[in-house]
C-alpha cells in the first residue's frame, strides 16, 4: 500500500508509524516542523497507552503531573490527585519526537507544504510535487486542506475558540471553570515553562475579550504567570455534534481523516491529542486489516465517537450556572467525587456512564445539579 499522510501532528505521525511498521510505503507531507502549537499539551494516561516506545537514547519529553487543582471561580477549589500522572508536553517538543518514531519506522517525511488533493488519491505540494496514493489520510489540523476539499470546513457551531501564551517558570496544575463563557481557563506546566490558556465556545465572546478575561483571572490568582511581554495565541478546536453522522462522514474509497481534520475533539474538554492518536490507531487497524478506510468511519464510532457525541448532548448542562460550584464543593468532602473528577480529568470516565457513576458516588449531588433524573432516567448498563 502506498499512502500519503497530510500533516505530522500527533495523529499524523502516530499514523505513518504504525503504516510504516506494518509494510506500507507511507509519505508523510509537513512544511511546518519546527513548531510549537498554542495548547496545553496535556497527555492523558490513556493517550500515552497509544505511543511508540521511547528508544533509550530518546526519551519522551514530557513532564509528569500527578495532582489537578479544580476551581469553581467563586473561591472554591480542590486539589484532586491523579491515580495515573497526566504528561504535559511542548508541542515543538512531542510532535518533533513522534516524527522521529515515524521515520525510525520507514516513513518518508516530505517538507513541502501540501495545496491540493483529490478523491483519487492525488496529491499536489507547494513544490509542485504531483504523486499519486492508494489512500491519502488528512491529518492537517483543524483548518485542514483534505477536509475542504472532501468535505468543507467544520460547521461553526461545532468549534471552541482557546486563547492564551506561554509563560516562564513553574506553575500547579489548574483548571478554573467559567461558567459564564460556557468554558474554563488553565494552567499547564510543561518542562521548562507553564501553558496558560482559556477556551470557550467560538462566538461566545471575540477572542480579544476571552484574553481580557484570562488576564484578569491570571494576574489576581497567578501573576507570576502573566508574562505581559509573551505573545498571545488564539485557534479554534472542532468536534462532532449529537448526530452520528458527523462521525460517521469522515472517509472516503481512498481518503480519510484523524484528529483535529476529522472534527474530533472532545466538546467539553477540548481535549484532542488522545482522540487524534485513537483515531490514527483506528484508521490504521482498518487500513491492515482490509486495504481501505471505508470501514474506519464505523470503527471509529464504536471505537470513542459515542462518547463524543454524548458529551456533545452534556456541553450546555456541564456548563450550567452552579454545576461546577456544586461539583467543587461536593469534592471537597468527597472523595468519589474526587475520584469521578480525576477520571475526568484521564479520559478513564465516560460520559455515556457518568450520570450512572455520580449517583452511585454522591445521589444528592446529581439531584441537586443535573436536576432531570426522572425525565432522563440513567443509561442501562448494556450500553
Amino acid at each position: 500500500m502506498r499512502a500519503a499522510v497530510v500533516g505530522a501532528g500527533p495523529g499524523g505521525a502516530l499514523l505513518a508509524w504504525r503504516l510504516a511498521r506494518d509494510g506500507a510505503s507511507v509519505t508523510l507531507f509537513d512544511a511546518s516542523h519546527p513548531r510549537e502549537k498554542p495548547c496545553g499539551g496535556g497527555v492523558t494516561a490513556r493517550a500515552l497507552d497509544l505511543l511508540p516506545p521511547a528508544p533509550p537514547d530518546d526519551p519522551l519529553p514530557v513532564r509528569l503531573v500527578e495532582t489537578c487543582r479544580f476551581e469553581s471561580g467563586m473561591g472554591e477549589g480542590v486539589e484532586v490527585p491523579l491515580t495515573r500522572p497526566v504528561a504535559v508536553a511542548a508541542r515543538r517538543e512531542l510532535d518533533a519526537w513522534l516524527l522521529r518514531r515515524a521515520v525510525a519506522a520507514g516513513a518518508r517525511h516530505v517538507a513541502e507544504r501540501v495545496t491540493g488533493v483529490d478523491g483519487r488519491g492525488r496529491v499536489r505540494t507547494s513544490a509542485g510535487r504531483a504523486d499519486e496514493f492508494d489512500v491519502v489520510a488528512g491529518a492537517d489540523g483543524a483548518g485542514s486542506v483534505v477536509r475542504r476539499t472532501m468535505l468543507g470546513p467544520t460547521p461553526k457551531e461545532r468549534l471552541m475558540m482557546a486563547a492564551g501564551w506561554f509563560a516562564r517558570g513553574t506553575a500547579p496544575m489548574v483548571v478554573r471553570f467559567v461558567t459564564e463563557l460556557s468554558g474554563y481557563l488553565w494552567l499547564f506546566p510543561r518542562r521548562d515553562h507553564v501553558g496558560v490558556g482559556i477556551c470557550a465556545p467560538l462566538g461566545a465572546v471575540p477572542t480579544r475579550l476571552m484574553l481580557d478575561r484570562l488576564e484578569r483571572e491570571v494576574a489576581r490568582s497567578f501573576p507570576a504567570a502573566l508574562e505581559e511581554d509573551a505573545g498571545r495565541y488564539a485557534h479554534t478546536i472542532p468536534s462532532p455534534s449529537e448526530d452520528p453522522r458527523s462521525i460517521l462522514e469522515i472517509a472516503g474509497p481512498r481518503w480519510a481523516l484523524v484528529g483535529d481534520a476529522a472534527a474530533l475533539a472532545d466538546p467539553i474538554t477540548g481535549e484532542g491529542i488522545f482522540f487524534a492518536l485513537r483515531s490514527a490507531a483506528v484508521l490504521a487497524e482498518t487500513l491492515k486489516e482490509t486495504g481501505s478506510p471505508a470501514g474506519y468511519p464505523e470503527r471509529a464510532l464504536e471505537d470513542f465517537g459515542r462518547e463524543l457525541n454524548k458529551a456533545a448532548t452534556l456541553r450546555s448542562r456541564f456548563y450550567s450556572a452552579g454545576l461546577a460550584q456544586r461539583m467543587i464543593a461536593y469534592a471537597a468532602r468527597s472523595r468519589a467525587i474526587r475520584r469521578v473528577l480525576a477520571d475526568l480529568v484521564l479520559g478513564e470516565q465516560g460520559y455515556r456512564g457518568l450520570k450512572r457513576r455520580l449517583l452511585r458516588a454522591g445521589p444528592r449531588f446529581v439531584m441537586e445539579s443535573w436536576g432531570v433524573l426522572a425525565a432522563h432516567p440513567p443509561d442501562p448498563p448494556s450500553q
